[in-house]
């Protein structure tokens, strides 16, 4: 029989939060423990740094420029109430391979349409959905959520919002622990039957407000957690953007103490996040289905969290905001930590392939599945290439072609950006004026219009392509 597959997402969690990506902070004894027995990629990215553009193309296997998810389906510009009901998805083609299918948590794909429109048999514990409710114009009293004294609020010219704090519910109230139970006796159920069975889990957490009930909300003393490298941004040489977003936040006097408590309730929300992934795992070996079963661990995008002085994703092309955790325990598979460049959509053509089915024509995405079992096929890309289209603020442009060593940021109404990433990791000076690397620009404006190419994106015009050089193909 084909293997079961588990599949644990989160909402905006960054890589490095977990012990297994280098925290010495932050507690993830499970999912380090996922990452000891199973394949790390030490170099997997998110297409998209919003949720419904990534879970779209998570699903399709397909860019955002291509799926048409280009900004989340909820926000009054979007022109796409979501993904399209035909889009092949690996959920329907597991479901043609003979799979029976479950969803727990969040979904974002599409506003009208739920995952049982795209192949799944049931979908429990969804949030309320928010595109039809009217949102106040100061945002509401919510301090009555939190244990006093240990809030973070960020204060607008019309309002307030607590974006930190330790909620006054218990564990077992909390969303991520309510999706996790769901998902478990789901999961139990299935156990027990003759079929193969995909799940997925989907918790919001980390996503702000970080509200972990105790133990979680006190388990980190924020005076002993340091600042990220590239706290003290300067904003010199940076996209106007960038300083614009840090103003728009109004963080202009937010000091590493006020930062210091909103990381330590974001480390309290993925600690409870790793102690649910150990009841899963607990529950697959109860079941006794763990040598059929794969599981596996990821992030729809990352997050700033005080990173670049910044609070939330959108607008800036950081390896905070797009290069996430993905972790898979493969029954048979040795553990491998996996360099090659791979992306969050990758995953659909996996599935299908893990799951016997028939992986559609025409995708952007890979399967990851040779490189589970050490196998590196030849024209793996030394690349990766990423997007975004805007959010809130409504649309807008950008570009991203990563190497092991540069990036390049490509935003067409502001400042590119060149980072050296070996001398320079935390992304601090961007070197797009520097006449010293002027070869080294071209050559990633090649890589760029490369993926624009071979992924049929949107930079078709003349008077676009005449400034760039001649394209590199990423194969």
């Amino acid at each position: 029989m084909a293997p079961n597959i588990v599949l644990f997402m989160t909402d905006q969690l960054r890589r490095d939060a977990l012990g297994c990506y280098g925290n010495d902070i932050c507690k993830t004894p499970n999912l380090d423990k996922v990452a000891a027995e199973g394949t790390r990629f030490d170099q997997a990215y998110t297409v998209s740094p919003v949720c419904s553009p990534s879970r779209a193309a998570l699903m399709s296997g397909l860019y955002p420029h291509n799926n048409g998810v280009m900004i989340n389906t909820h926000i009054a510009p979007t022109w796409n109430r979501g993904l399209p009901k035909d889009t092949p998805t690996f959920s329907q083609q597991l479901k043609d391979a003979g799979y029976v299918l479950d969803y727990a948590g969040k979904w974002h794909v599409n506003e009208d349409l739920g995952p049982e429109e795209f192949g799944f048999d049931r979908h429990g514990l969804t949030p309320q959905r928010t595109s039809s409710i009217k949102k106040p114009k100061v945002w509401p009293d919510r301090t009555r959520l939190f244990e006093p004294g240990t809030t973070s609020t960020v204060e607008f010219a019309n309002g307030s919002m607590i974006v930190a704090g330790t909620s006054t519910g218990s564990v077992e109230e909390h969303a991520t622990t309510r999706v996790t139970n769901e998902g478990i006796a789901m999961l139990r159920e299935r156990a027990a039957g003759d079929q193969p069975f995909f799940l997925r889990m989907d918790v919001v957490a980390p996503h702000f407000s970080n509200r972990p009930p105790e133990p979680y909300g006190s388990m980190y003393d924020p005076e002993s957690i340091p600042p990220w490298p590239n706290f003290d941004e300067s904003f010199e040489g940076k996209p106007a953007s960038h300083l614009r977003k840090h103003q728009e936040w109004h963080l202009e006097d937010k000091d590493w103490s006020w930062w210091q408590n909103v990381v330590a309730k974001y480390y309290g929300d993925v600690s409870l996040i790793d102690a649910c992934v150990g009841r899963v795992l607990d529950a697959i070996r109860e079941c006794g289905i763990e040598d059929d079963t794969i599981f596996v661990f990821s992030t729809d995008h990352g997050d700033a969290t005080g990173s670049h002085k910044h609070f939330e994703k959108s607008g800036t092309m950081y390896d905070e905001v797009f290069r996430i955790p993905l972790l898979a325990k493969v029954p048979g598979a040795a553990p491998r930590k996996a360099p090659e460049f791979v992306r969050l959509m990758d995953l659909m053509p996996t599935f299908v392939e893990w799951g016997g089915g028939e992986i559609p024509e025409n995708l952007d995405a890979r399967s990851l599945a040779p490189l589970v079992d050490g196998e590196t096929p030849a024209n793996w890309p030394d690349s990766v290439y990423c997007e975004s289209h805007g959010e809130v603020w409504g649309y807008s442009s950008q570009r991203m072609v990563r190497t092991e060593r540069w990036k390049y940021v490509y935003q067409p109404h502001d400042l590119d950006e060149l980072y050296d990433l070996e001398a320079d990791p935390a992304e601090m000076n961007n070197l797009i004026n520097d006449p010293d690397h002027a070869d080294r620009l071209e050559e990633m404006k090649a890589r760029l219009i490369g993926w624009n190419d071979a992924t049929n994106d949107m930079f078709q015009w003349r008077w676009v392509r005449w400034n760039f050089p001649d394209p590199v193909s990423p194969y």
